[in-house]
């Protein structure tokens, strides 16, 4: 059982954080459907609940609507602009922040290919500066995903899912084959002497996909989704200096038992981002975790509110009127996205940020010290 969190006298009189949380474009094993490329997730947060000041916007739209519930698909674009207006108004005057999550899901493939294989800490043949650290780890991502053109990224993923060591193997093969090509020489380096070392030692495949029937759930876009929302839950925490009372997400019945093991397992923990994304520094919270529960938005007004305002954001609108609306939304808004364009991103910032950065002659010597060491110990395993 997990120890409950020591909670701070002054959070004992506050209203705590209370959070609703919807999905679209479920994806489940399916990561390469074409008609849903993207998952995204949208989660209402705010200091105090929020039914019983939306409850009149929703429940006078259903009416004039006759709808038992309101989502953006039924609505269509006017409506749900009409709605979320209203709810703006009500809303406003109380602590409130949305936060949206964007997934490529294909992308999942090759990003999980580099933790399977270029993780530092099963594979010592790849340095830990190039597992570790944001600019080096998406530089991975975008080079195995280059690597794996015409349908290499779906085999992985098949044979991913299934467990399948010699499948995976035969992926290596065929990455260490294409792994000249890169241009940049140490890069080079780094992919073929990773692959060299997992297909010599197969046994650092260490893989849960296959072990039960919903093991592969931790794997899928929803869960990396939810594994957001609880760490964007630590940050409206702190900003308004808050515990948690309620996290309530739309239920889904396919994903509802990993969702609660991964509430219970890790939602207990926070972490602090390195400054140069290196390794964060993760502690227990010093706040009440709350409830969480799984409602059909039915039954749950802030799970309607948060419907449709992931709606709206999700999508691009022309009229004027609704990208005023999106407009408020997103000023009031954070979000987490993963994709090839988001990695991309991040190389080209974290590499402005380091270039930009003033080294002694004593920190260049320090440097290249730990470097030996670090070396010297990645041969030592490598020996055994």
């Amino acid at each position: 059982m997990r120890r409950k969190a020591p909670i701070k006298n002054d959070l004992l009189d506050k209203p705590g954080a209370y959070v609703y949380a919807d999905e679209s474009g479920n994806s489940g094993r399916d990561i390469f459907s074409e008609q849903s490329p993207i998952y995204y997730q949208g989660a209402i947060f705010s200091v105090g609940k929020i039914d019983e000041i939306v409850a009149p916007v929703i429940q006078q739209y259903c009416e004039k609507y006759n709808l038992e519930r309101l989502h953006g698909y039924d609505l269509g674009e006017a409506k749900v602009n009409e709605v979320c207006v209203e709810l703006l108004k009500a809303l406003n005057g109380i602590p409130w922040k949305f936060h949206y999550t964007t997934i490529e899901k294909r992308y999942i493939a090759p990003t999980k290919f580099v933790d399977t294989v270029f993780d530092c800490y099963d594979n010592p043949a790849v340095h830990p500066l190039w597992y570790t650290t944001e600019l080096f780890r998406h530089t991975l991502c975008i080079l195995i995903d280059d690597m794996m053109e015409g349908g290499l990224d779906k085999d992985f993923w098949h044979f991913y899912l299934a467990d399948d060591v010699d499948g995976l193997i035969e992926i290596c093969k065929i990455l260490v084959e294409r792994a000249p090509h890169i241009f940049d020489k140490r890069a080079c380096e780094v992919v073929s002497d990773g692959l060299a070392y997992a297909i010599e030692n197969p046994d650092i495949f260490i893989l849960i996909s296959a072990k039960g029937k919903s093991a592969y759930k931790k794997q899928t876009p929803n869960i990396v989704a939810f594994s957001s929302l609880l760490t964007a839950t630590h940050r409206f925490c702190k900003e308004f200096g808050v515990s948690v009372s309620e996290l309530i997400h739309d239920q889904s019945d396919e994903f509802k038992g990993t969702m609660r093991e991964y509430h219970r397992m890790f939602f207990g923990v926070d972490y602090e981002d390195d400054e140069f994304g290196g390794i964060p520094k993760f502690k227990e919270v010093e706040y009440e975790l709350g409830s969480f529960k799984l409602e059909s938005s039915k039954n749950s007004y802030g799970l309607q509110v948060a419907d449709l305002f992931l709606w709206l954001v999700q999508r691009k609108v022309n009229d004027e009127s609704l990208q005023l609306t999106k407009a408020i939304i997103l000023d009031n808004s954070d979000d987490y996205a993963i994709s090839r364009k988001m990695s991309l991103a991040i190389i080209q910032a974290r590499h402005y940020q380091v270039m930009q950065q003033e080294i002694t002659p004593e920190q260049m010597q320090a440097g290249k010290e730990l470097n030996q060491k670090i070396v010297a110990n990645q041969i030592r395993k490598m020996e055994k």
